[in-house]
């Protein structure tokens, strides 16, 4: 019973730490990756495909970082190069085309 209780302490606290630490694949410069965003695409599928490429570690991460993120229902279909030197939070700004809409306000 003990044993159950620490390894799933360990678990709940590696899943907690992946969400706030923001951590990125690889080191700058990192590696280029294209990929492209339909407009009939579900958050769940784009993590996938995120994951698929290796920009993220973990598409269930990738998910809460997301529902607790500024960007949530913002993401807009295209086309983007994203980077394996990218934290969540920044890929999430590139897909939600924030820069261009703070632009556009000013």
């Amino acid at each position: 019973m003990c044993f159950v209780l620490i390894f799933n302490g360990r678990r709940a606290y590696t899943f907690g730490y992946q969400i706030f630490a923001q951590e990125a694949m690889s080191e700058a410069p990192g590696k280029k990756v294209a990929v492209t965003i339909t407009k009939d695409m579900s958050f769940g599928e784009i993590a996938k495909l995120l994951e698929e490429k290796k920009l993220i570690k973990d598409k269930n991460v990738f998910r809460i970082q997301y529902l607790l993120s500024e960007y949530k229902g913002e993401i807009e279909p295209g086309s983007y190069v994203l980077n394996t030197s990218q934290t969540a939070e920044e890929m999430l700004r590139v897909l939600s085309r924030a820069d261009e809409k703070e632009t556009e306000t000013e």
